[in-house]
């Protein structure tokens, strides 16, 4: 119910954002192909980190370029560190290649499962630079804002998708 709640609020955020949405019920039912647990599982992950995304974009326009509210972006930055959360559930089912590939521009490497708790530390280091950049902008520091955005990029995000995220796919 939370991770439904969360990513329901992650999705509103985007799409006042630009138009992301992110359904209420994220997991499909299984396909009949044997393989629909971890195809959904993935469509799951995929949207939570497309609400990842859309809030990043609330952030970064504000820090960037000065569009919305201190309070819109500290919101933002709350959210995925919610969404932060919900990462071990939404990664939990592993798939292969074959089935990430299914639901189409995947970008997970397989090392999310080989070093678990590993991709785990990571989103609690997700979890705790939104909850400081939440903070931050709250404050009304620009210096402070520019720097923890900055750190959030590298460490939050960053941290993360240096490890475990493969190169864009075309399509």
């Amino acid at each position: 119910m939370l991770r439904k709640t969360i990513f329901a609020a992650a999705g509103s955020l985007a799409i006042a954002a630009g138009g992301l949405l992110v359904s209420d019920n994220l997991v499909q039912p299984a396909q009949a192909d044997g393989h629909g647990a971890q195809v959904a599982a993935v469509k799951e992950r995929q949207e939570a980190m497309k609400a990842v995304g859309g809030n990043m974009k609330i952030i970064a326009e504000f820090v960037k370029d000065s569009k919305g509210t201190a309070a819109e972006a500290s919101a933002a930055a709350t959210k995925i560190g919610e969404i932060a959360t919900a990462i071990p559930d939404v990664f939990k089912v592993e798939a292969t290649l074959e089935e990430m590939d299914k639901v189409g521009k995947n970008r997970s490497k397989a090392n999310i499962w080989s070093d678990w708790d590993g991709f785990l530390a990571r989103g609690k280091v997700l979890e705790e630079e939104a909850a400081k950049l939440s903070a931050v902008l709250n404050s009304g520091d620009a210096g402070a804002i520019q720097a923890q955005f900055a750190n959030f990029g590298k460490e939050g995000c960053g941290g993360c998708h240096k490890t475990y995220r493969g190169p864009k796919v075309d399509g």
